[in-house]
């Protein structure tokens, strides 16, 4: 046995990006990763990601920021081109950035449709391409995507373009991980039940009214909802080396959702 669960756990000298870094889970798990030693490009199209980043900065960490369209693949391009400038190296990506609108199906635009898909699904193809260009070249990394327990069993009504884009996620990280595997790529999916972030709590109240309620302290068996960094914390698992025989599987954290 090589290693305490103390050291398999630590991330030094490696160097993550996260996109959605701005808030919410891609926040938590950047806040999770540079606590055990992770340098981190935490990448939004929101502007106050330069704010969180400096927080980190003047905490100590080693972080910094980009603020960019997972939607445009040349940007997600230029990400991995900036962390091999910066770094000389990309061991772990995480493709958080997502949106969840509430639409009832016969309600939806096509614009809409597209806007989830494009987002969602798009970028999050775009992120496992460009990190995976390097790190099946340099034999070694990790994927993370951000599904959801949208993505195996829908849970209420206005999420049927949430919950494609989120089973294609699913989808996305078995067949990155049938390829990217026999190079030392690690690629694993989590799938959160609802989580407290700012996103989920501003669509509150459409989700209220699609689904009837969003009282999922009494639906869930653990009784509450997720917290982002509960979502964090399986992240670092996932990108770890405690983690090292997992690739092509999606994780529900999930509070029990997905057993009632």
């Amino acid at each position: 046995m090589r290693g305490s669960a103390e050291e398999l756990i630590r991330l030094d000298g490696r160097h993550a990006v996260i996109t959605g870094g701005a808030r919410g889970i891609g926040r938590a798990i950047a806040e999770r990763f540079v606590h055990v030693g992770a340098s981190v490009l935490l990448a939004d199209k929101r502007e106050e990601v330069d704010d969180v980043a400096a927080e980190l900065r003047a905490d100590g960490f080693d972080a910094t920021a980009a603020v960019m369209d997972v939607t445009d693949p040349a940007r997600v391009q230029d990400l991995v081109d900036q962390s091999i400038a910066a770094k000389g190296r990309l061991d772990i990506w995480v493709n958080d950035a997502g949106i969840y609108p509430v639409d009832l199906a016969l309600e939806i635009s096509d614009e809409a449709w597209l806007r989830v898909l494009d987002v969602n699904t798009n970028g999050t193809f775009y992120g496992c391409r460009a990190a995976g260009r390097h790190m099946v070249n340099a034999g070694r990394g990790v994927i993370i995507n951000l599904a959801s327990v949208s993505g195996f069993r829908v849970s209420g009504d206005g999420r049927v373009h949430y919950a494609a884009s989120k089973g294609a996620v699913r989808s996305l990280t078995q067949a990155f991980a049938r390829e990217f595997s026999p190079h030392g790529v690690r690629v694993v999916a989590l799938a959160p039940t609802a989580t407290r972030t700012e996103g989920v709590l501003e669509a509150s109240e459409a989700l209220s009214a699609a689904a009837g309620s969003t009282e999922y302290e009494n639906v869930l068996p653990m009784r509450r909802m997720a917290e982002p960094d509960d979502i964090a914390r399986v992240a670092l698992f996932a990108a770890s080396d405690l983690a090292g025989m997992i690739t092509g599987t999606t994780i529900a954290v999930d509070g029990g959702q997905m057993a009632v």
